[in-house]
């Protein structure tokens, strides 16, 4: 058994800025808010020892460092086991005798640290605009900011003119090959390593994010991951003047589920119920399991109007859920707060949260399987 491996820690030149950030508000294109991985349906993991996975995203950056780093070289892989929901070790043989053929961008900064971007279309352009095939929701940078593309069977990155710049291994430059290793900075702060990797290793790696970010027994977002994007997502609501509601959802007498049937069977429900919400959410929702049996859906886009109606949706389709364990049939409800970014005093994270908040315990104090939405 290897001993230890020490952690190493990208360029810190990456994390500051290189010149005056300037915004592209005169950009009126609308943009999305990440990279198109996101799923809106339930995904259920194997679940490791610790269900919340790495603690935050500097402990995710440092083990997809570590998995990233020298791929090739089979002593650096002697003291890596699996992430959290891997299926195999991945110590196995397999991981060195596949071939090293995969390029792909390792996100190395803020809520999507640790995801996997395979570069398998080429160009890959990378930039704010839907189009783009690297979404980045960043003001600083551009609608089509730089891109990574095929010249004599090697790999280039050429900024598109960005106002923001685009920096390869701390330097500010408009064209560069990419060799394994390779820090690219794109704009202000979002950041990337790229590497070349087997199939095998790369589905470690996207094992290791997912099971970093998923909860383990729902498959839905968990709260530290919930957190991390709702910073995002209030920002970008701010910035580009978007609606964004929050519907805080809890299941009713859930306590009385677990007593009378059983934790395994207060399990069925949450998996059920996860998976029925699931179904009702367009791709660009984010629904997130942040306590016991509670649950909290970020809408972009959508009005105090739009996020009732999405609310009752939610309660209808759980109300109609037929839950059986064991031959019992278990009646499952929901109760539903609702609020919009239009109902708080100062615009804050905080109020938002309060506001639905209080709006759930209204309709649990008023009967449950109900919406309050005002």
């Amino acid at each position: 058994m290897a001993g230890p491996v020490t952690p190493v820690d990208p360029d810190p030149s990456l994390s500051q800025p290189r010149r005056q950030f300037r915004s592209d508000e005169d950009e009126t294109t609308e943009v999305t808010t990440s990279h198109r991985s996101t799923q809106s349906g339930p995904h259920v993991l194997a679940a490791g020892p610790d269900s919340d996975g790495l603690r935050n995203a500097s402990d995710r950056l440092r083990a997809v460092y570590l998995l990233a780093a020298d791929v090739a070289d089979e002593s650096s892989w002697s003291a890596i086991t699996s992430p959290p929901g891997s299926l195999t070790d991945a110590n196995s043989p397999d991981l060195h005798t596949e071939p090293v053929d995969c390029p792909v961008l390792l996100r190395m900064d803020g809520v999507q640290a640790g995801e996997v971007i395979a570069l398998t279309i080429l160009p890959c352009v990378i930039g704010r605009h839907p189009s783009c095939q690297v979404i980045i929701d960043d003001p600083s940078v551009s609608r089509r900011h730089a891109r990574v593309y095929l010249n004599n069977d090697e790999l280039w990155l050429q900024d598109l003119g960005s106002r923001n710049g685009t920096f390869i291994d701390g330097r500010h430059l408009e064209t560069k090959k990419l060799a394994d290793g390779t820090l690219l900075q794109i704009g202000h702060l979002a950041s990337f390593r790229y590497t070349v990797v087997s199939a095998r290793q790369e589905k470690v790696l996207r094992e290791l994010f997912e099971s970093s970010t998923r909860d383990a027994l729902t498959g839905l977002y968990n709260r530290r991951h919930f957190d991390e994007r709702f910073k995002t997502e209030l920002a970008y609501a701010k910035r580009h003047r978007f609606d964004l509601s929050v519907v805080m959802v809890d299941i009713d007498h859930f306590k009385q589920i677990n007593d009378t049937h059983g934790h395994s069977a207060g399990d069925v429900v949450l998996k059920q119920v996860a998976l029925v919400m699931g179904r009702q959410l367009r791709t660009e929702d984010l629904i997130a399991r942040v306590g016991g049996e509670e649950f909290t859906v970020l809408l972009r886009g959508i009005g105090p109007q739009g996020a009732a109606c999405l609310a009752e949706r939610l309660r209808l389709a759980v109300q109609g859920l037929a839950v059986t364990v064991e031959g019992t049939s278990i009646s499952v409800t929901i109760s539903a707060g609702c609020a919009n970014l239009s109902a708080t005093p100062d615009g804050s994270a905080k109020s938002l949260l309060q506001c639905a908040d209080q709006r759930l315990y209204s309709a649990k104090r008023n009967g449950r399987n109900r919406v309050v939405a005002s």
